[in-house]
């Protein structure tokens, strides 16, 4: 049997005297910063693994396509009532009816796939079902639409129904940055 100078175990752990409860509570606080430690970590992980997922979760990157998609409708909304409010105040001028035409046939393409969002966001009760955004780009001749009797009412109403769309995709939570 080798020998070496400890004492033997029953003795090992019983302090005695003044040393005794400062000890414990020595051990008792690194114990207790040594948990604090080892929870951190997996916590600090866990967040920037959260941080990340919201980044790449379909949600968010459907969420994003549709704002990103907003925003080029409204740009090229933007160019239609300009160019409509020009053809109304100056009348006839040269470029307006190939800008409309540019403008209605990109209408025409892009605004059937926002329709569906837009449609509970324009519904009012004294027009019906008219859609707004078709009163102004169904027309093939510029004419028509500055001469119909609800062009501005129209305008006002495709206007409202973006911002309340905007505002829609706005208050969806976004992941923190």
């Amino acid at each position: 049997m080798i020998r070496i100078g400890l004492p033997p175990v029953a003795m090992r752990w019983r302090l005695r005297g003044p040393i005794a409860p400062s000890w414990r509570l020595r051990q008792k606080r690194a114990l207790q910063e040594y948990l604090n430690r080892t929870a951190a970590i997996p916590q600090a992980l866990w967040m920037q693994v959260a941080k990340w997922a919201g980044r790449f979760s379909l949600r968010e990157r459907a969420l994003e396509r549709r704002r990103a998609r907003l925003a080029c409708f409204e740009e090229k909304y933007e160019d239609l009532v300009d160019v409509l409010c020009w053809a109304a105040k100056d009348g006839d001028h040269t470029g307006r009816d190939r800008r409309y035409a540019e403008l209605r046939e990109w209408m025409c393409v892009h605004y059937y796939r926002l329709r569906p969002c837009l449609r509970p966001h324009f519904a009012s009760e004294e027009s019906g079902s008219v859609d707004p955004f078709e009163a102004l780009f169904a027309p093939e001749c510029v004419e028509e639409v500055i001469h119909a009797a609800t062009g501005i009412e129209d305008m006002m109403r495709a206007r409202a129904a973006l911002d309340a769309y905007r505002e829609t995709l706005s208050s969806r939570r976004m992941p923190p940055a």
